[in-house]
């Protein structure tokens, strides 16, 4: 009892929206987690079908949740409110349609006592409609990394995936550098290298703990004008931050190489709109490269201070849907969603 007193409180952060058919899994693998004690902030953002009677049945049988009903505002922005209002020592994200193992947290705790870790980054399943489970290529060989090590690698998708989820943060990184997720698609992108780049340690197990589930709809078919915008503004927080940090020199050769790994997800989910003429997907994948090529630069501004306005329209970018007057074609193959970096919900 006395060795259980002193294991430090886990905050457990569940942005919901129109997921009511997952939401139970997900509840289920976090109230039955072996860790001991947890905190389980389940923020229901605007959801309009059943999630809101789904969260108050759970509330009403484990005292452990804590609920929160909001306007919709984004995952980014519940993400923020369920951070806020959390008091746990460590803080992490599970994604409403995903799940994690029985000793998830229990296993990520454990190593922070045993490498002084700051966050803690576990490996992950890809699991398709059909069931089958495919462990993500987790390609760093590092088991403890310093914080600027981990933020720098994390430009690189298969060495730290910036994905918000799959990590166990020290809350306090998050007050200390008053860090928020941006209301903008890709939210994570923007945010999880600069709460590494703040830790002092991060450990990494290659384990894969946490269930990152397909839906059979996904988000390519709907991949617009806005997908392109923010992905691009979310690496231009990305490039301010490494110049705000000085970190520019160090970490140029790594950014220069995310950005090419940018261009090429973009211009391959560009070109997936079959359904779009092909002087539009054309047209937009010059404008995507076009905005690369400045973002390769150093901010020309003081360190804070505003730099590179985006050319891009929302509305222009494929003029966002099948331009007036064209018949719409046939949509073609869907790309695998993990080459929009995890961006599921569209809202």
């Amino acid at each position: 009892m006395e060795a259980a007193a002193r294991r430090p409180l886990v905050s457990i952060v569940v942005p919901v929206y129109k997921v009511e058919e997952y939401l139970p899994r997900c509840l289920d693998s976090i109230v039955n987690q072996s860790y001991r004690p947890l905190e389980i902030i389940v923020v229901n953002d605007g959801s309009p079908d059943g999630c809101g009677d789904i969260m108050r049945d759970y509330a009403s049988r484990d005292e452990r949740l804590k609920l929160i009903f909001q306007e919709n505002a984004g995952l980014g922005a519940a993400r923020n409110v369920g951070v806020a209002a959390a008091t746990g020592e460590f803080v992490c994200f599970i994604d409403s349609d995903d799940y994690v193992a029985p000793d998830y947290v229990s296993r990520m705790i454990r190593l922070t006592r045993r490498r002084g870790a700051d966050v803690v980054i576990c490996n992950f399943f890809f699991e398709l409609p059909s069931g089958v489970k495919i462990p993500f290529p987790l390609m760093t060989a590092h088991r403890s990394l310093t914080g600027e090590q981990a933020g720098r690698r994390a430009l690189d998708l298969l060495t730290i995936p910036t994905f918000a989820w799959n990590k166990l943060y020290r809350r306090q990184l998050f007050v200390d550098g008053a860090i928020a997720f941006p209301s903008i698609y890709y939210e994570d992108v923007a945010t999880v290298a600069q709460i590494l780049a703040r830790a002092e340690r991060v450990a990494v197990t290659h384990k894969p703990l946490y269930y990152y589930c397909f839906r059979k709809g996904g988000i390519t078919g709907n991949f617009q004008g806005k997908n392109v915008r923010d992905y691009l503004r979310a690496v231009n927080i990305i490039r301010h931050f490494i110049w705000d940090e000085g970190l520019w020199l160090e970490w140029q050769r790594p950014y220069r190489g995310f950005l090419r790994r940018v261009e090429t997800q973009l211009v391959v989910s560009i070109q997936s709109r079959l359904d779009l003429p092909l002087r539009d997907r054309v047209q937009a994948s010059r404008m995507a490269s076009r905005e690369i090529r400045r973002l390769r630069a150093a901010p020309s501004s003081s360190p804070k201070g505003p730099d590179h306005g985006l050319d891009l329209d929302a509305e222009d970018v494929f003029r966002d849907l099948v331009p007036r007057g064209d018949a719409p074609r046939k949509a073609g193959p869907r790309l695998p969603r993990f080459l929009t970096l995890g961006r599921r919900r569209v809202r």
